[in-house]
């Protein structure tokens, strides 16, 4: 059964009639391309033809993009919930009714992690089942033409699915307008906890093991000598390396992390620094930047992804004539292994949710989980630097104006436009400085291990995948010293 049931495809030429000859019954149509084209298919991987026309036509009034899908990429991620529910309860969505929907949200609402948190709280529920309700509406207005799906009950109508009416006023404006009536309260606002060491290391763990399973596709197999599928496979595993390493070191938003400029970085990475686009939600984002400082290490191996993975990268797809030039490269370090052209958001995400699905982790596990481990590990370093200039401050002493002062200069790293949005921050800050009796240089001591950290790994990637007799003889005791420097070091 297939797990991702929507794919995004762009440019795609959509076949449209504009007229018709009632003498001769010939049909004219014409290609009409659509930037951005949702293919849908239901768990069985058969294609749900019905979704993809809904899609379709909603992309002619919603927003759309290229890079993430925009709204209409929203719309078919929330479409597919109920598509998986038609499919298990073997229900075609024209004879979905009221009870139905009712079992769909209980069904939303009580999906658990392993640790008993809930995947979904009750204002996302509300959001799918709003997008649902669209689509079904527009099934019976353009599909199931003799049904009476979803509706206001009325005298003279009665709909297999009822929706209520509903009051709003806003800025003096009333206005009226249909749901589905759900229990449901408003949700209160969690905070997601920053991805614990374990995760971590179990994310590595999995990454390693990616190595040796990465394959070449066969149009690429046509075209590349033997030595260069071993590289392109080699560039595959150093670039989902290269994520994990951004994510963790950065504390960038994932959709940040494919828009890293490369030429610009070239002499920022001497320096251990890092320019990274600021993107939140503004159409300008991409012009403002934050420049963050890095290890050394992190900035050696960026570097050396830039100057030999990216770059063998680039002249296999010239010499194989996958592009004609350098000039159809995408100024950044993080590229589609394909075409050269900047990698879709939600293609890293796939990159980082099939190494999750290699773990054994069974809770909520998501790259800005990482996010919020380096600004908890920022704004404790900057709570450590404050008390060291200030002795007689402490927890108990520290006044609002002290923490904004703090979190002022922890926004330099993090791109947010206002420091009242990271308060949270400070209690889970002051949560992991509580089990530390020091005030030492811990950013510098975590750096020196991160790096440990990072060199430890590779070398153990290069182990898993080494067969001579000679090292298999030693194979087991270095692996094992290995794990122990691993374990100390991803520790802190």
């Amino acid at each position: 059964m297939k797990k991702q049931l929507y794919k995004q495809i762009n440019d795609v030429d959509i076949p449209i009639l504009y007229h018709f000859d009632s003498d001769t019954g010939e049909i004219f149509s014409k290609l009409n391309k659509l930037p951005v084209y949702y293919s849908i298919v239901w768990p069985n991987g058969t294609p749900c033809l019905i979704a993809e026309l809904y899609l379709t036509e909603k992309s002619k009034v919603v927003k759309s993009s290229k890079k993430d899908g925009g709204t209409l990429g929203n719309i078919a991620k929330n479409l597919t919930h109920l598509i998986k529910f038609c499919y298990k309860e073997n229900i075609d969505p024209t004879e979905l009714t009221h009870k139905d929907i009712d079992d769909f949200i209980d069904e939303l609402s009580n999906e658990k992690y392993d640790d008993y948190t809930h995947i979904r709280n009750n204002d996302t529920v509300k959001k799918i089942i709003a997008y649902c309700i669209d689509f079904l509406i527009w099934l019976q207005k353009n599909i199931a033409l003799d049904r009476r799906i979803v509706g206001l009950d009325t005298k003279r109508d009665r709909y297999q699915i009822k929706l209520v009416e509903k009051h709003s006023s806003h800025n003096g404006v009333s206005r009226t307008y249909t749901v589905f009536p759900t229990v449901l309260p408003s949700a209160t606002k969690t905070i997601v906890k920053p991805i614990p060491t374990a995760h971590i290391k179990k994310l590595w763990d999995a990454l390693a093991i990616t190595k040796s399973s990465t394959k070449v596709s066969n149009k690429f197999k046509k075209r590349f000598t033997k030595q260069q599928q071993s590289d392109h496979r080699e560039y595959m595993f150093k670039r989902r390396e290269l994520q994990l390493v951004l994510l963790d070191a950065t504390g960038l938003r994932p959709q940040e992390l494919t828009t890293i400029e490369c030429s610009t970085n070239l002499d920022n990475l001497t320096k251990s620094r890092l320019s990274i686009p600021t993107l939140k939600r503004r159409e300008d984002s991409k012009e403002n930047s934050r420049v963050i400082p890095i290890s050394k290490h992190v900035a050696i191996k960026i570097e050396l992804f830039i100057k030999i993975h990216r770059e063998k990268l680039i002249d296999r797809l010239i010499k194989a004539k996958f592009i004609k030039s350098r000039a159809q490269i995408d100024d950044v370090i993080y590229l589609n292994a394909e075409n050269g052209k900047e990698v879709i958001p939600d293609a890293a995400y796939q990159e980082f949710r099939r190494l999750r699905v290699k773990t054994d982790i069974n809770q909520k596990t998501c790259q800005s989980m990482f996010r919020h481990r380096f600004i908890t590990n920022m704004v404790k370093l900057h709570l450590i630097g404050f008390m060291d200039k200030s002795p007689l401050k402490n927890r108990q002493s520290m006044n609002e104006n002290d923490y904004r002062t703090i979190l002022t200069k922890v926004t330099k790293f993090t791109g947010h436009k206002l420091p009242d949005s990271l308060l949270h921050y400070i209690d889970l800050a002051w949560e992991e400085l509580d089990v530390f009796a020091y005030t030492c240089e811990v950013k510098a001591l975590q750096d020196k291990l991160k790096s440990i950290y990072y060199i430890v790994h590779s070398i153990k990637s290069t182990f898993s995948q080494v067969g001579t007799k000679k090292l298999n003889l030693m194979k087991d005791d270095l692996m094992q010293q290995l794990i122990e420097i691993e374990e100390l070091s991803s520790s802190l």
